[in-house]
């Protein structure tokens, strides 16, 4: 197996590393087709994960009620996090636009289970954290 790659492949990589950003305002009420889902979904578990233990899972999230919900949920959290901050800035902070939950017609939540692979985990034993670090991978 060749497990070098081209300047085109090692090019592409670091156009997709450095040209990533948060997106909260570009969001479109256009379904998401079930081909690029499944092929986003399938990628996400291919990330790299601790003992390849893969805590993760991905709850897909369509219904506008619970979405309703999760966004209660959002703000109300939102305005205790304010809290931790001093005038103009929690002003300036509660002015952002921090999601879309309902501007998309589809969440994805995605759940860290530690128990995944029971209580021993190579790799995982001495740092804990590794497995949350491991779901961070898979949402990149």
């Amino acid at each position: 197996m060749n497990n070098d790659f081209s300047d085109e492949e090692k090019s592409g990589l670091y156009k997709a590393i450095f040209s990533r950003r948060d997106v909260r305002s570009q969001f479109t009420s256009k379904p998401i087709d079930e081909k690029i889902l499944s092929r986003i979904l399938y990628a996400a578990h291919h990330a790299p994960s601790v003992g390849f233990s893969q805590p993760w899972n991905f709850i897909l999230i369509k219904d506008y009620e619970i979405r309703k919900k999760i966004k209660e949920s959002f703000e109300a959290e939102k305005i205790h996090s304010s809290k931790l901050v001093e005038e103009p800035r929690r002003t300036k902070y509660l002015s952002f636009k921090l999601e879309g939950i309902l501007d998309s017609p589809l969440n994805i939540c995605v759940t860290y289970d530690p128990s995944k692979f029971g209580p021993f985990v190579i790799g995982r034993s001495s740092i804990p954290e590794t497995g949350l670090y491991s779901v961070c991978c898979a949402v990149q």
